[in-house]
Formats: C-alpha cells, structure tokens, sequence
C-alpha cells in the first residue's frame, strides 16, 4: 500500500505540484524560486529562493529559506 506524502493545499485541500521557475533579472543576476503551487486554485507556498550574482570574477549566491509549513498550513 503506497503511502501520500504530497503537500496540500490549505485553501482547498488539493494536492500541491512542487515547481521551480528561474529569472535573469539583470546583467549577471539571476534569481531561482522554489515553491509548492496548487494547480486548480494557483495558491502558492514558497520554500526557497537562490540569487545568483556575478561580481567581476567571483560569483556571490545568496540563499533565502522560508519558514517551513506543515502540511495542514498552520
């Protein structure tokens, strides 16, 4: 018997698609997003955020953490 482990969504009970969607925001930065998106009502709940810097030679990653959520959105 397989046991459900998806995130679900706390407005309509649904489960949630894990997603990620990347963006250069500027010359040499780019910003990736990683979060949990229901597909019938389009609420989100972001877990992670990454930006990605080029300063001359180095590269400089910043990484942002949401808080985590548990399953029912408390």
């Amino acid at each position: 018997m397989a046991v459900s482990t998806s995130i679900k969504c706390s407005k309509d009970g649904n489960p949630m698609i894990f997603t990620y969607e990347s963006e250069k925001l500027d010359k040499g930065l780019v910003r990736v997003t990683i979060y949990y998106k229901c597909p019938l009502c389009g609420s989100r709940r972001d877990l992670e955020e990454l930006r990605i810097e080029r300063s001359g030679e180095n590269i400089v990653i910043t990484r942002r953490v949401y808080s985590v959520f548990s399953e029912q959105g408390t």
